[in-house]
């Protein structure tokens, strides 16, 4: 078949992993999480939806992936329509700053959404001066005001925030 699909009883047996990958050698695609045989057609749309960001370049291609290490870009990327428009509103008030300056604070928003640490720890991580994190996260505590302080509005921001990092919009921190 052009697309082909098999079924694997308990991939994770002694021996089968290792069966597997010599088996599969040569070939491009997916592996959907183990699951039970009645729930083999979430595991199948698991692993259709692997290939097909794949096939648009957002997760590696000429190799066979394993859902189950790539669940944040499945999570993410799938739902784009939602995540871009959640994103549309969530980083609204970027639309104001020019190109490069919003991406240098949206990096620096998700730097500081996930280590939550001070400046000297962001700017380690985005390899910049500590005083430019201080200046970058004046003004996003500017332009979300208490927003930024708000559990929810946190988690909505670090949700957009990583499905453009997973995209490519935004750097590797």
């Amino acid at each position: 078949a052009e697309q082909p699909r098999m079924v694997v009883p308990d991939p994770d047996a002694a021996g089968r992993p290792e069966l597997l990958r010599r088996a599969m050698t040569g070939w491009s695609g997916a592996i959907g999480p183990p699951v039970p045989l009645a729930d083999a057609a979430k595991s199948l749309r698991w692993a259709e939806a692997a290939v097909r960001l794949m096939e648009r370049g957002l997760l590696p291609g000429g190799e066979v992936l394993h859902c189950t290490e790539h669940t944040e870009a499945l999570v993410l990327l799938q739902p784009e329509e939602l995540i871009e428009d959640l994103a549309r509103r969530c980083l609204a008030p970027l639309d104001h700053c020019g190109p490069a300056h919003g991406r240098r604070l949206a990096e620096t928003l998700l730097a500081w959404l996930e280590t939550r640490g001070g400046a000297p720890e962001v700017a380690a991580r985005l390899g910049v001066h500590p005083q430019t994190v201080r200046y970058r996260l004046r003004q996003i505590r500017e332009l979300w005001g208490d927003e930024v302080d708000d559990p929810d509005r946190r988690f909505e921001l670090e949700l957009v925030l990583r499905a453009r990092r997973l995209r490519g919009l935004l750097g590797r921190s």
